[in-house]
C-alpha cells in the first residue's frame, strides 16, 4: 500500500524555506538546487540568447528573472492581458545586438513583441494579431524561433494551425493548417513539428440541444492526437504537412482518452523527434528521415505496469544529444533519461516544486531551470539546477521519497486495501455528494460537539455559513466520520474532476483551462473528451467491472453548454448513456437545489423499490453564492441523505460528502482546505479524521470498496479514509433539519 508522505501534517509552505511545502495532494514539494517564487500560473519560459535572464509567462504578467543572482530583474503587466504558455527570446534580426521577446496573449488573440534591455526590462514594441480560424479569436500557445532567426511560428490552439510570423518586418505571415488543439511546437533546421493534442475537432450544431450525445469523439487519423511536420524549403511560400498518428481511436473500454501528444524535443540534426504523451506516461521516439514514424519509446511510468499520472510536460535535449530531460508534472520532477536507447530512468529523476510546466537548458548543458506552475505557497517558481554538482541516486531517491510512502497492506473487511481484488464484505452502494465550493472555516469553522466543544479544526471567525444556514451539514458534520484536513488539491484552476471520477486533471485541461475566458465558446470545465483520462473515470472502471452506477449532473458541462442548451457538437461521455437522469439539473442556476434533491428522490424511489438501486451514484448539487442559495443547498442535502437512510439499502451504504472545489480561500490553515464527510452506518460516529486527505483519497477508497484497480497515480499513491469506518454498525436514520 501506498500513502502519503505528509501524514497527518498540514498543507503548507515550510517557514524556514517557502520554496518548500507540504502539497494539498499530501505530497512533499522540496525542489533540488536554487528556486525563487514568482507569479502565478508559470506555464512557459524561455532564455535569452546570452544566457542571462529566464523569461516566464506567467497568469497575467511576464517576469525576467536573472539566472546568476536567481533574482526578479523585473515583471511587464498590462491589463487585460492574459499570457499563456507561449515565450521566445532571439536576436532581433532588425539589430543583432538586441534582443526582443515574443509572448502569446491569450486575451487578445495576439503575439506581442518586447525588446529585452540590458538589465533585463521588457519594452512593448508591438501587438501582432494572428488571423482567427475560430469565433471570437485566436488562442497563441507555444513559440517558436526558425533557426534563421528571422521567422517565429505560433500555435493558434482554437484555430487549429500554425501561423508564422516575419521578424524583420514585425509582421504575419501565412496560416497553415494542424492536427486538433495544437499547444506544443519545435523547430530545427528547416523541420517544424505542432502536435495536435485533441481528439476531434467542434462544430456549431444546427439547432441547439437539450441533452448531450452521449458518444466518442469523431476521430480523424490524420488530425487527432497526431503530429504534423513541416519542411520548409529555400525560398518556399507554401507547405504541405506531413502527419504522423500517435494514437489510435479510443475504444471508450479500456482506452478512453487520447493519448495527448505535448511537447517536443528536436534533434539538433533535425532527424529525431522526442514527443511527450502525457496521457500514458511515454516519449515516442519519430524519426524524421525520409517519411516520419515513430521508431521506439521510452517509458515514463513510475513503475512497470503503473497506472498512468506521471504526465510528462516539458523537454530538453542535453547540448550532446545523449541525455533527454523531461519534466513530469504529475510526479514533481524532471527525468533524466538516456536520449539514445530504449530505457526507464536511465540516470534517475530530479525533485522540482509543484507540478512542472517547462524546462530549459544552459547553453553548455551545466544547468537546468524548471518553471513551476503552482509551485508552493499559491505562487509558481522557478528552479535551478547545478547538474554538475547534482547525485542522481540521492536526487532519485529524494523525488521518490516526496511522492508516497511504502508500507505492509492490511486486511480490512470493510475497507480491503487497494490491489487486493477484494471488495467490501458489507458496503455494496457508495454515493458521491459535491455540493458546494467553499473551504473548512467557512462551512465548518464553528463546529461544535453535542457538549459544546469545537470540534474539528476550525476557525469560528472565518465561518461564512454558520450552523443557523447550514443545519444539516453540521448536523452531519457532528455525528458522522469528519476530515478536516482535506484538501480540493486542483481547485485553484476549478478542475476538481476527481470528485466525480478519476485520479485527476489530465495536463491538457490544466494548460487550457488557464488560459481561462480566451477559450471562449471552448470553456473547459474538465467534461470534454480532451480531459479524459487514458481509462477514463470511476464509471469506466465501474463498467469495466460490471457494476451498475447513476450521474446525477456531473460531467455534463461540456464546452459550448450554457446551462440549459448545448451549442457545439461536443460529445459526453459515452459509458454514461443510459445511466443519467436526464431530467436532473447540473450547472443551471435557474434550478433550485431543493428542486434537484427531489428530482433525485423521484428518479431513485422506483430503484429502491425494484431492488435495482446502483452500486455508485454522483450527485451534484452546484451551490450558487450568497446565504439563500447555501441554506438551499443545505436542505437539498438533508432530504438527499434523509431519503438515502430511510432506504432498505442503507445498511450497506457510504455517503461521501465533498466540495466540488474551493472558492473561499479565506482559511487559517490552507486556502485549499475544504472538508469531507462519511456518512453511513457503518461510518465512526463523531470521528475526526486526522490524515492529509485530498479528493482522490475518497476515489481510492471508493476503489477499495468495489474491488478496482487504481485510475491513476494520484489515488495510488494517496491516503485512503478506511480509518473513517467501523466494523460495528450503527444504523439509525438521519431526519432532515
Amino acid at each position: 500500500m501506498y500513502s502519503a508522505p505528509a501524514g497527518v501534517r498540514p498543507a503548507g509552505a515550510d517557514r524556514i524555506d517557502p520554496a518548500d511545502a507540504i502539497l494539498p495532494n499530501g505530497r512533499i514539494a522540496a525542489p533540488a538546487g536554487a528556486s525563487l517564487l514568482v507569479g502565478t500560473g508559470a506555464l512557459g519560459m524561455a532564455l535569452s540568447p546570452d544566457g542571462r535572464y529566464a523569461i516566464l509567462s506567467e497568469t497575467t504578467a511576464l517576469g525576467v528573472v536573472n539566472l546568476e543572482t536567481m533574482q526578479l530583474a523585473s515583471a511587464y503587466q498590462k491589463p487585460p492581458a492574459s499570457f499563456f504558455m507561449g515565450v521566445a527570446a532571439t536576436r532581433d534580426p532588425q539589430d543583432p545586438t538586441q534582443t526582443i521577446v515574443l509572448a502569446s496573449d491569450a486575451a487578445a488573440g495576439a503575439v506581442d513583441v518586447f525588446n529585452l534591455d540590458p538589465s533585463g526590462t521588457l519594452i512593448a514594441q508591438t501587438a501582432l494579431a494572428l488571423p482567427s480560424q475560430h469565433p471570437g479569436h485566436a488562442l497563441p500557445a507555444q513559440i517558436v524561433v526558425a533557426a534563421d532567426g528571422r521567422t517565429a511560428y505560433v500555435a493558434d490552439n482554437l484555430g487549429n494551425t500554425v501561423t508564422e510570423i516575419d521578424l524583420s518586418r514585425r509582421t504575419v505571415g501565412q496560416t497553415i493548417p494542424t492536427g486538433d488543439f495544437p499547444l506544443y511546437l519545435a523547430a530545427a533546421g528547416d523541420t517544424l513539428i505542432a502536435s495536435g493534442s485533441g481528439l476531434s475537432a467542434y462544430a456549431a450544431l444546427p439547432q441547439p440541444a437539450r441533452e448531450a450525445n452521449f458518444a466518442a469523439p469523431a476521430f480523424d487519423p490524420g488530425k487527432s492526437s497526431a503530429l504534423s511536420v513541416f519542411e520548409f524549403s529555400p525560398g518556399s511560400t507554401s507547405v504541405d504537412p506531413a502527419t504522423v498518428p500517435m494514437d489510435a481511436a479510443p475504444n471508450g473500454a479500456q482506452i478512453v482518452g487520447g493519448a495527448a501528444p505535448g511537447a517536443v524535443a528536436l534533434s539538433k540534426d533535425g532527424r529525431l523527434a522526442y514527443v511527450a504523451l502525457s496521457n500514458v506516461d511515454r516519449v515516442a521516439v519519430v524519426s524524421l528521415a525520409g517519411a516520419p514514424r515513430v521508431v521506439r519509446g521510452l517509458d515514463l511510468r513510475l513503475y512497470p505496469g503503473a497506472p498512468y499520472g506521471a504526465a510528462p510536460s516539458a523537454e530538453a535535449l542535453s547540448p550532446d544529444g545523449k541525455r533527454l530531460y523531461v519534466a513530469l508534472a504529475g510526479l514533481n520532477a524532471v527525468a533524466v533519461l538516456d536520449a539514445r536507447r530504449t530505457s526507464r530512468y536511465r540516470f534517475g529523476l530530479i525533485p522540482t516544486a509543484w507540478y512542472p510546466t517547462a524546462i530549459a537548458l544552459s547553453a553548455n548543458g551545466r544547468y537546468l531551470y524548471v518553471a513551476n506552475a503552482k509551485g508552493a505557497a499559491g505562487q509558481a517558481s522557478l528552479q535551478r539546477v547545478d547538474l554538475k554538482h547534482t547525485s542522481l541516486v540521492k536526487a532519485t531517491l529524494a523525488a521518490l521519497r516526496y511522492n508516497r510512502t511504502p508500507g505492509l497492506a492490511k486486511f480490512n473487511p470493510v475497507i480491503p486495501p487497494l490491489r487486493s481484488n477484494k471488495r467490501s464484505d458489507v458496503i455494496n452502494h457508495v454515493v458521491y455528494i459535491a455540493v458546494g465550493t467553499r473551504g473548512y472555516d467557512a462551512m465548518l469553522g464553528d463546529l461544535k460537539d453535542d457538549s459544546g466543544k469545537p470540534r474539528g479544526n476550525g476557525d469560528p471567525g472565518l465561518t461564512l455559513f454558520p450552523q443557523s444556514s447550514t443545519p444539516n451539514l453540521h448536523a452531519l458534520a457532528r455525528t458522522y466520520a469528519l476530515a478536516d484536513n482535506f484538501y480540493a488539491a486542483d481547485a485553484d484552476l476549478n478542475v476538481a474532476k476527481e470528485s466525480a471520477t478519476a485520479s485527476g486533471a489530465t495536463l491538457y485541461q490544466q494548460l487550457v483551462d488557464a488560459a481561462g475566458a480566451a477559450r471562449a465558446p471552448m470553456n473547459d470545465h474538465g467534461d470534454d473528451p480532451e480531459d479524459y483520462g487514458r481509462g477514463g473515470y470511476l464509471f469506466n472502471a465501474l463498467a469495466r467491472a460490471g457494476l451498475t452506477y447513476r450521474d446525477y449532473g456531473g460531467l455534463l458541462r461540456l464546452s459550448g453548454y450554457d446551462g440549459s442548451l448545448y451549442h457545439l457538437d461536443v460529445p459526453a461521455l459515452a459509458t454514461l448513456a443510459g445511466n443519467v437522469d436526464l431530467d436532473y439539473a447540473g450547472y443551471n442556476p435557474k434550478v433550485s437545489d431543493m428542486a434537484r434533491a427531489d428530482e433525485f428522490v423521484r428518479d431513485m424511489q422506483p430503484l429502491v423499490t425494484s431492488d435495482r438501486v446502483p452500486s455508485f451514484s454522483y450527485v451534484l448539487i452546484p451551490t450558487e453564492s450568497g446565504p439563500a442559495a447555501v441554506s438551499d443547498a443545505d436542505a437539498a442535502l438533508g432530504a438527499i441523505v434523509d431519503f438515502i437512510s430511510h432506504t432498505p439499502h442503507w445498511s450497506s451504504t457510504a455517503i461521501f460528502v465533498v466540495p466540488e472545489g474551493v472558492e473561499s480561500p479565506n482559511d487559517h490553515v490552507d486556502a485549499l482546505r475544504s472538508y469531507a464527510l462519511v456518512v453511513s452506518p457503518l461510518a465512526r460516529r463523531g470521528y475526526v479524521g486526522e490524515q492529509n486527505l485530498s479528493v482522490a483519497s475518497v476515489v481510492k477508497t471508493e476503489e477499495e470498496i468495489f474491488g478496482l484497480p487504481p485510475l491513476g497515480l494520484n489515488d495510488l499513491l494517496a491516503s485512503d479514509m478506511a480509518s473513517f469506518f467501523s466494523v460495528a454498525p450503527a444504523p439509525e436514520t438521519y431526519q432532515a433539519q
